[in-house]
């Protein structure tokens, strides 16, 4: 039988090497930044861009088929279907229309951004900032709409679309100048 010692065999060894521990410092901070990178570009206003759709004068005729497609949602059982399917309809409008980038922003950051831009009509924010507090109500307050509510809701949205669909421009009388 071979008799050791312990404790004069662990003072023999090397002791441990700090590039581990630096590597997983490295790592760590990497993972902080990148997190509050990511949270501080969810928290920036939106831009105004370029409206991502080549006629944006027609998207009110996309979001208002669209809408018209969703009716068959307008019962309390799907009010949670249709509130989602809705906002991300009326989202999509309001970026093809506007140029506004609104579908990763929360409600309050999109009426926030969209007051501080000239481009949506202040009784356009209106309008559309009750029938998306309306929706979050159903999205993420589980909230069981009425088939009369839904309906309110529906017509809101249809409204908020045709009231903001743009003009044409005034034809002027071609004459003779007097």
């Amino acid at each position: 039988m071979i008799e050791t010692n312990l404790i004069e065999d662990l003072r023999h060894l090397a002791p441990p090497d700090p590039r581990w521990q630096l590597a997983i410092l490295v790592a760590g901070a990497t993972a902080l930044a990148a997190l509050a990178l990511w949270r501080w570009r969810r928290r920036q206003p939106a831009a105004v861009a370029p409206a991502a759709d080549p006629t944006p004068d027609r998207a009110w005729e996309t979001a208002l088929a669209e809408l018209e497609r969703l009716a068959g949602l307008l019962r309390p059982e799907a009010s949670r279907d249709y509130c989602m399917a809705a906002t991300a309809v009326l989202r999509r409008y309001i970026e093809q229309r506007y140029g506004l980038s609104a579908p990763r922003l929360a409600t309050e950051e999109f009426l926030g951004a969209a007051s501080q831009s000239p481009v949506l009509p202040s009784a356009h924010q209106e309008s559309l900032g009750r029938c998306l507090v309306a929706c979050d109500l159903c999205k993420f307050g589980r909230y069981t709409a009425t088939a009369e509510e839904l309906g309110r809701l529906h017509a809101a949205a249809v409204g908020f679309v045709l009231a903001s669909r743009p003009t044409p421009p005034e034809a002027t009388p071609e004459g003779p100048a007097a």
